[in-house]
């Protein structure tokens, strides 16, 4: 799978934002710009694709004399792909403006329970609308809009159904939120979600993966790590964990007695190695990182990866390795989207860049910033030329060095 471009209109401050997406694309941006915002559209999308898209609920009408009760009762929310609620009415029926293939507009209703993407507990209402909603996906052979509108006449085509399942679930679709596990004694077990190749939107199971995967073989060759004998997913995961932290090692072992799993660390140095440690006993940083490691090194080609800043709690030169291995596999054709607020990242995909590691044609910056009334998001393009350079340094992009360093010299 590979998506072109993502339209979004009437989300929250996303009021019409056209994002062309490249394999590796960082969303970038101030606090507050829209930049989860964009993030949560996609995730919305996919995750009702998995939930309800397609099914026979679509087959029911909405009755005209029921349209103004339903709108007295129910303001605008996102439930199943998008529809009416809040969080303290119960509901049943949603009007959506369908998939649309060659820009014939199918529209559709149906019920459902409220969305469940990332955070179970995530409910968005009227305040997050306008008067209609428009969510556009393209790929280089389709184009699909999904929007709320005040339509009656519901239809469904089945073949715009295939097709858009066809584009997502050809290839994994993954998602690693920026709150992930911290160290523990013990981690989550879910061999349910191991079988399907997940490790949780959080990395909760990692450990879990690392124990039943440690000898699956990359299928990205070249995210071989040039210190790693083998293609071993296990090793090349401690041999780039040990970019961040020299030296280490890792073990993970799942008891399916007691639904646990079990995550140790050493430390070689010479020709010793140290004991094993739990993660509460190594830096907090290993493990925060872990997940992002992993779910790159066992990515293949076509996969689709959203990442909320990888760069947490890690030092520079972690952050630009990081950076390093979003490269080489985006230039693999993993397509990755990346938000983040650290300038190590994007300066280590611009050396990448420079190295040959990725070519400038498959990646793309957005810097995201409010309009002067802010309300509004506007997406800024950045391009990465062949040596590194960008195309634009907007204002408050990256610049607080040169800030900071202003008034540290005068």
């Amino acid at each position: 799978m590979k998506i072109d471009s993502v339209k979004v209109k009437n989300f929250k401050s996303l009021k019409d934002i056209d994002i062309k997406l490249n394999n590796l694309t960082l969303i970038t941006g101030v606090n507050s710009s829209g930049k989860s915002s964009f993030i949560q559209s996609l995730l919305l999308f996919k995750e009702n694709l998995n939930n309800i898209c397609f099914s026979e609920n679509f087959r029911k009408h909405l009755l005209a004399k029921d349209h103004n009760k339903l709108n007295d009762k129910m303001p605008y929310g996102i439930f199943g792909i998008f529809g009416f609620g809040d969080n303290k009415t119960p509901y049943s029926i949603r009007d959506i403006l369908g998939i649309v293939d060659n820009e014939i507009i199918q529209q559709m209703s149906f019920n459902g329970d409220y969305i469940n993407a990332g955070d179970p507990k995530m409910l968005l209402s009227q305040e997050s609308f306008g008067d209609s909603m428009i969510f556009e996906i393209l790929n280089n052979e389709h184009k699909f809009n999904i929007s709320i509108n005040e339509q009656l006449e519901l239809k469904h085509d089945k073949d715009s159904d295939n097709k858009i399942l066809e584009i997502f679930n050809d290839s994994t679709f993954d998602y690693l939120a920026t709150n992930r596990t911290p160290p523990k004694n013990m981690f989550a077990f879910s061999q349910k979600d191991i079988d399907s190749n997940s490790i949780g939107i959080n990395g909760e199971y990692t450990p879990h993966y690392l124990a039943e995967h440690r000898h699956q073989s990359l299928s990205i060759g070249e995210l071989k790590h040039p210190a790693s004998q083998t293609l071993q997913l296990l090793e090349n995961t401690y041999k780039w964990l040990g970019e961040i932290s020299s030296g280490v090692l890792i073990s993970a072992s799942s008891d399916a007695l007691t639904q646990s799993v079990k995550l140790t660390y050493q430390y070689e140095y010479g020709d010793n190695t140290t004991s094993n440690y739990s993660s509460l006993n190594v830096g907090f940083g290993l493990t925060y990182v872990l997940p992002v490691i992993v779910l790159i090194l066992k990515s293949k080609p076509g996969d689709f990866i959203i990442i909320e800043n990888p760069e947490s709690h890690l030092h520079p030169a972690g952050q630009s390795k990081i950076a390093e291995m979003c490269a080489i596999a985006a230039n693999n054709g993993v397509q990755i989207i990346v938000e983040t607020h650290s300038d190590h990242f994007l300066n280590g995909v611009r050396v990448a860049t420079k190295n040959k590691i990725i070519t400038p044609e498959k990646s793309q910056i957005y810097f995201f910033e409010k309009e002067k009334n802010g309300l509004n998001t506007i997406p800024r393009s950045i391009n990465i030329d062949v040596d590194g350079k960008l195309s634009d340094w907007p204002k408050s992009f990256f610049d607080e060095w040169d800030n900071q360093l202003d008034k540290l010299l005068w």
